[in-house]
């Protein structure tokens, strides 16, 4: 129902542009003469009607027709014009043996002034009151409907109008056609060769620029590239099947139909339509165009009807709406065909006409997928926005629970060191000092069970000191290593020993618990081995801390330590252990006068 429309709507629309041709007011005749003839010939004139193809009288006549027009001309006379609709292919127009216009080349390669309408307005002196004789010579090829068109002469006005009108039809429109169609082709091939699954797009774009030799045809008015005639037309009929083949192909796809044996069968009938086409002999053109033009007429409806039963049958929006725009093609190629074909009378191309149509059709078709796609975005974008909101607070919860499991692990294992570092410094202590007094309290001095319990002092105060804080990272290093300094620098000045201390960047150090009192409990161990066995009268303490390391040295000028390898005690196996802890590095260097306790270690990221 749609197509039997369209097709409706569009030879009416054909059948009054046509009206707009009045009949000639006079006599009409014919004459052949040969290419290069410059005048008529005196004898050989037939009675004609236009529009006249002269092939239909004399077939396979090339060569030139000379058609002589007379009309009688009422005064008054300065509002009189000419217009010829067209002729084909090239010609010159006389008034009373004054030249009006001449196309550039009458023999071959002949100018294509077959879709060019002419207009002139006739200046008084030309003209003679009563008869008037119009001469135009006509030069074309048998197979190309050569002939003249309709012609009208009257008051000027009406027909600059239905000239201006022709002009846009058949010249202006073409041109932006024209420009659509490869603005189309090209984008359209971009967007296949971006995003190869949208392969209906690319068989669009293929079919957009398949048909520029056809529009370009319309608009044309001279064979360039080509030398002569049949080549030119070679090409421009090649495109007819070639674009009903693409047509088709587009429809398939954008139906998401795929029929490989049907395909493959109209491709090959197409390769064959245009291999006849390309080596007929001229004699045989117009019959070969005719058949291909059939062929390309029943692919492109078939196309079409198949077009207009998936979208209105279980089809998509956009299908239906391109199906529209199909239907108008259609009609506009069965128009143009039946033209060709001489069945019915106008030489007016619709087909291009269309490309506007579908040009609306596309647009249309690609805001409907394009807003279609943004919503299916805009859901998957919320959706997605829910599910990491959820994701997120899972992934929080589960850090928050994995965040406290880690601190009470971190707790007890810091208990379990402390509680360690208890037995194994106050505890040990306790129970050697337990023992001497239980085995010979008598020898036990005064100054040294004070000695003793300043020990127990120092060693609890430094546990006391590092296990303060309630969270890890609480407490800076520098503010845990003031009471260690302090109660050292009391210790050596006690006994005449000149200590000094150089501690830099310690502000940012933020160790857990059990690394604070490690790193302390070293550097304590150190300075108490100066103190009791090196004999030094100066001790210099550093503690710098570098881009990602602490270096921590402790150098004194003592009497060294003659085997440091042979004569580890109890006090240097306990830095090895803690400095193995820390991921250090521990060294000794000693000879008599100098000797160097050096700790290197990385610290955290945090730190």
């Amino acid at each position: 129902m749609l197509l039997r429309l369209a097709v409706a709507l569009f030879l009416l629309y054909a059948s009054v542009a046509n009206a707009t041709s009045a009949a000639w007011p006079g006599t009409v005749q014919a004459a052949k003469s040969d290419w290069n003839a410059q005048t008529p010939p005196a004898t050989g004139w037939v009675d004609v009607t236009l529009p006249d193809n002269w092939s239909v009288r004399w077939p396979g006549f090339d060569g030139v027709v000379w058609y002589r027009l007379t009309w009688n001309q009422s005064a008054p006379l300065d509002d009189v014009a000419l217009y010829i609709e067209n002729l084909t292919f090239a010609g010159e127009i006389s008034v009373n043996g004054a030249l009006l216009g001449r196309d550039a080349s009458l023999i071959e390669p002949l100018s294509r002034g077959w879709n060019v309408p002419r207009y002139w307005r006739l200046p008084p002196p030309l003209l003679r009151a009563g008869e008037n004789t119009l001469l135009v010579r006509v030069s074309g090829l048998s197979q190309y409907q050569p002939g003249l068109g309709p012609v009208q002469v009257g008051p000027a006005a009406p027909l600059h109008l239905v000239y201006e009108t022709a002009w846009w039809l058949r010249q202006r429109l073409a041109f932006v056609s024209l420009g659509i169609g490869v603005t189309l082709g090209l984008f359209f091939l971009v967007l296949w060769l971006m995003r190869r699954r949208e392969v209906a797009y690319g068989w669009y774009g293929a079919q957009q620029l398949v048909w520029l030799p056809i529009a370009w045809n319309v608009v044309a008015t001279s064979p360039w590239p080509f030398a002569t005639t049949d080549p030119y037309q070679n090409v421009t009929e090649v495109a007819v099947p070639l674009f009903a083949g693409c047509w088709t192909m587009f429809v398939l796809r954008f139906c998401e139909r795929r029929w490989p044996r049907r395909e493959i069968a109209m491709w090959i009938a197409i390769a064959i339509a245009s291999a006849c086409i390309v080596f007929a002999p001229h004699s045989a053109k117009a019959s070969v165009r005719d058949a291909a033009n059939a062929l390309s007429l029943l692919i492109t409806s078939s196309a079409d009807l198949l077009f207009l039963w998936f979208a209105w049958h279980g089809g998509r929006t956009d299908q239906r709406v391109l199906s529209l725009c199909a239907a108008a093609a259609f009609g506009a190629g069965v128009h143009d065909v039946l033209s060709v074909a001489g069945m019915i009378r106008g030489t007016t191309n619709y087909a291009s006409m269309t490309v506007q149509l579908t040009v609306v059709g596309v647009a249309l078709v690609l805001a409907w997928n394009f807003a279609r796609s943004l919503r299916r975005i805009e859901g998957f974008n919320v959706e997605l926005q829910h599910s990491v909101e959820d994701a997120r607070s899972e992934l929080a919860g589960s850090l928050l629970r994995q965040h406290e499991l880690e601190l009470v692990q971190a707790r007890l294992g810091e208990r379990l060191n402390l509680a360690h570092d208890l037995h194994d410094g106050l505890g040990g202590m306790l129970i050697g000092n337990i023992a001497a007094l239980e085995q010979a309290p008598e020898t036990v001095s005064s100054r040294k069970m004070l000695d003793t319990l300043r020990e127990l002092r120092d060693d609890l105060r430094l546990i006391i000191d590092t296990a303060s804080a309630q969270h890890y990272g609480e407490h800076a290093l520098t503010d845990l290593l003031a009471p260690l300094r302090h109660r050292m620098t009391r210790l050596f000045e006690a006994h005449d020993i000149d200590v000094r201390w150089r501690a830099e960047n310690l502000e940012n150090i933020y160790l857990s618990t059990t690394q604070n009192l490690d790193l302390l409990r070293i550097v304590q161990e150190a300075l108490t081995n100066v103190l009791k066995h090196s004999g030094a009268k100066r001790v210099e303490v550093d503690l710098l801390r570098g881009d990602a390391m602490l270096t921590v040295e402790v150098r004194d000028n003592g009497k060294g330590v003659q085997s440091p390898a042979a004569g580890e005690g109890t006090g240097m196996r306990s830095m090895q252990a803690r400095a193995r802890r820390l991921g250090a590095t521990f060294s000794i260097g000693s000879q008599p006068g100098a000797t160097v306790v050096r700790l290197t270690m990385p610290l955290p990221e945090t730190a």
